[in-house]
Order: C-alpha cells, then sequence, then structure tokens
C-alpha cells in the first residue's frame, strides 16, 4: 500500500503536466478522473514531485556557467570579426599599393624608352657629347657597360635572398640586371614557391621597356607551368595587356574574358584592371 501511492502521486503529476491539446481529448479527461479516483480510494493527497534544494541549486549554478560561457563565446567571436576586418583592410592596402607599384613601373619603363635597358645605361648616354678622343672612349665605355649587364653574385645565397636580391634591381629600375638575376633564380629554382613569381616579374621587366614579345612569352610561361602561383590571374592580365600592344586585340580580349572565368578568386583590382582594359579596346561582350 504504501509503495503504490508514490506511484500513483507520479504518474497524476505525469498527467497534469501533460499538454492542453491532450488533456482536452475526451478518453485522456475519463482516465484522469478514473485515476483521481482510485488515488482518492487509497486515502493519500495527491503529490507532485519537486525538486530537492541541493538539486536545484546545482542547476543554478550550471545555469550561471552557461551564461559565463555563451558571454565568453560571444566576445571572442566579435573580437575574431573585428580581426578579420582588419586583416581584409590591410589586404586591400596591400593590393592598392602593389597596383600602384606596378603603373608606377610600366611609367617609368615608358618614360626611358624601348629600348633602354637600365639606371646605368641611361647614366651612360649623357656622356656621349664629349667627342674629343672617340677612339679612347669606346673601349672605357664597353668594360663599365658589361660589368653594368651583370647581376651581384648569388653565391653562398639562400634562393630566398636570391630571388629578393632580383626583385630589389627590379625596384630600383635597373632592368638589364634584373633580366639576368631573374633569369638566372627561374634556372637555379625551377621548383621553388617563388619561381612563379619570379617569372612573372621577368615578364614586367620585357613589358617595361616595350619588348613585348618576350614579356608575351614570359607571362604565358607562367600559366603554362605556374598555373597554381598567386600571380597567375596577374600573368593573364599582363598577357593580355601585351597583346593588345602588339596589335593583337582579338587575342587580348580574349586573355580578358578569360581572366574572369578561369580566376573567379582574382583580387579585386586585378579584375577592375581587366574590366578597364576590355571597354578601353572595345572588346564584344
Amino acid at each position: 500500500m504504501t509503495n503504490i501511492r508514490p506511484v500513483a502521486a507520479l504518474l497524476l503529476g505525469g498527467m497534469l503536466a501533460a499538454s492542453p491539446a491532450l488533456a482536452q481529448s475526451k478518453g485522456q479527461i475519463e482516465r484522469l478522473q478514473s485515476l483521481e479516483t482510485q488515488v482518492a480510494a487509497l486515502g493519500g493527497p495527491v503529490e507532485v514531485a519537486q525538486l530537492s534544494p541541493s538539486v536545484a541549486a546545482d542547476f543554478e549554478i550550471r545555469l550561471q556557467n552557461l551564461e559565463r560561457a555563451i558571454q565568453d563565446l560571444t566576445g571572442k567571436y566579435e573580437e575574431s570579426t573585428y580581426q578579420v576586418t582588419q586583416l581584409r583592410e590591410r589586404l586591400e592596402k596591400v593590393n592598392a599599393d602593389v597596383d600602384f607599384r606596378l603603373k608606377e613601373l610600366e611609367k617609368g619603363g615608358g618614360a626611358t624608352g624601348g629600348a633602354m635597358g637600365g639606371g646605368a645605361m641611361a647614366d651612360a648616354a649623357p656622356s656621349k657629347p664629349a667627342k674629343a678622343a672617340p677612339d679612347e672612349k669606346k673601349p672605357a665605355d664597353k668594360p663599365a657597360q658589361t660589368a653594368a649587364a651583370n647581376p651581384p653574385s648569388t653565391a653562398g645565397l639562400s634562393p630566398e635572398k636570391q630571388y629578393e636580391q632580383a626583385f630589389e634591381l627590379l625596384r630600383n629600375s635597373d632592368y638589364d640586371r634584373a633580366e639576368k638575376a631573374l633569369q638566372e633564380f627561374i634556372s637555379k629554382n625551377k621548383s621553388h614557391a617563388y619561381a612563379g613569381n619570379a617569372q612573372y616579374w621577368l615578364g614586367e621587366s620585357y613589358y617595361v621597356r616595350n619588348r613585348f614579345p618576350e614579356a608575351a612569352q614570359a607571362f604565358a610561361e607562367v600559366l603554362s607551368k605556374y598555373r597554381t602561383n598567386p600571380k597567375a590571374a596577374d600573368s593573364l592580365l599582363k598577357l593580355g595587356m601585351t597583346l593588345q600592344q602588339m596589335n593583337k586585340k582579338s587575342d587580348a580580349c580574349t586573355a580578358f574574358n578569360q581572366l574572369l572565368t578561369k580566376f573567379p578568386e582574382a583580387s579585386a583590382s586585378v579584375k577592375r584592371r581587366a574590366d578597364t582594359e576590355r571597354k578601353r579596346i572595345n572588346c564584344p561582350a
């Protein structure tokens, strides 16, 4: 008898906690009334089980811990979002800076003339007006120009340092020596991570000196040999611009159109430049 009362009480409590929709069922109402009658016949009060104070306190502590954990996660999420925003802004600045440098590089190449190699040769040109001893001057000029065309020694340098040295020559508009340094780097480090970059900058060294057939070949080699290199999209853009300079409008338009389909992940600046060039030469849609 003693064991039946708590069981009946728990059953009643479960029925009382049922949803309103179920309680409205006629059959369930009749069962509930029958259960109440049976409990009353047992002579005990109907009691609903309740949580003990210790269990309730434990639940409260756990709830507070969960709230604190959620607050911490929210804070970390907001911090991560801020960091991503900062990185995105920095990346946009870097892309803008690279785009600006490329434009300046192209302007510099146009100003120095198509056949002029680099700073050393440019400095040698104004010295021609002194005609006093032409026979003596020719032998004196030749060694100077030969020395200027040779890139610095790369003996003992790591591939990374070799690449930096070659790129520094290019940045200083020393195009002849940059060309040779880049060619040397590529021949010695064909499988290096920077090989594709070096191939691209080799094309740039030709482009700024208006050596367009060589530039086109260099950019095309980036696409054929280093398809997954970060400079691949830039190479396709510059290939189109080079073909345009060679009066191959149809091929240039093909290159610009392929850039959007083959490299959808290309930077916004590269896509903008390709779109600008397409419109400038009236490429068909």
